[in-house]
């Protein structure tokens, strides 16, 4: 999703579509988290009010509908396999009627798929229920032309390590971040090891040359004028006065 302004987090959403004149995004959440309900919500909003807001009217007639499929939902067992929210009243007046949002329950899904009595349903519960499934069970599915063109696509987003990671687009933006911080961090510190190397080899240098001739300054003292040995050493007379005094 494009981003309004600088400050805005990045927005990647799993799928959007139109289907029968329904705009359709679909978000497959790996776990059960606080904050996944309040981000995909984010993003359904981001397409609705810009969808909305496209013309010269807001649009109330085209439908927009929101699809979870969660697993590791808390309580799975005592959930429904389909969970419909709302947005409305106590007295189920819809303050905004062309949205429904939709969260299926994968796990319960995945244990009793083939317990639904109606043919059409039970296959759509089918279908989901090997969205994760590895090979083997991929293999053990009824060969219908459907389920053959699905398997080869599931097997495909099997063998992306991006889509079976389950790392979020922002938790990958992050990572990539705090990467480059800690290769700049540790670049600048190898720089500054280096620089600080020269630094004290230069240091080091010149200390020495600098004892090197206090120390024959010592030697020709009693033997030659001060002016003499600052003229041989390169040291100002007033140090050579000083290592007299000494």
């Amino acid at each position: 999703l494009l981003k309004r302004n600088v400050v805005e987090r990045a927005k990647i959403v799993d799928f959007i579509a139109t289907v029968d004149g329904v705009k359709t995004h679909i978000e497959m959440n790996s776990s059960d988290q606080s904050w996944l309900h309040l981000r995909n919500l984010n993003f359904f909003s981001t397409i609705f009010s810009k969808e909305t807001e496209v013309g010269d009217a807001y649009d109330v007639n085209t439908k927009f509908l929101h699809i979870d499929f969660t697993y590791g939902l808390k309580e799975s067992k005592r959930l429904p396999r389909v969970i419909e929210y709302k947005i409305q009243s106590d007295e189920k007046i819809k303050y905004v009627s062309n949205i429904t949002m939709i969260e299926y329950n994968m796990d319960k899904i995945k244990r009793t798929w083939y317990n639904v009595i109606d043919e059409h349903e039970r296959k759509l519960y089918q279908y989901l229920s090997i969205l994760d499934a590895d090979k083997e069970d991929l293999e053990e599915m009824e060969k219908d032309a459907f389920m053959k063109k699905y398997q080869e696509k599931v097997e495909k987003l099997n063998e992306n390590k991006e889509f079976t990671s389950f790392l979020t687009h922002e938790q990958d933006i992050q990572f990539q971040l705090n990467t480059e911080r800690l290769e700049g961090k540790r670049e600048g510190e190898a720089i500054g090891e280096k620089r600080g190397e020269k630094r004290g080899e230069k240091r080091g240098k010149k200390l020495g040359e600098k004892n090197k001739q206090l120390e024959i300054a010592r030697k020709m003292l009693g033997k030659s004028d001060i002016s003499y040995i600052s003229e041989v050493t390169g040291l100002p007379i007033e140090t050579i006065k000083e290592l007299q005094k000494n």
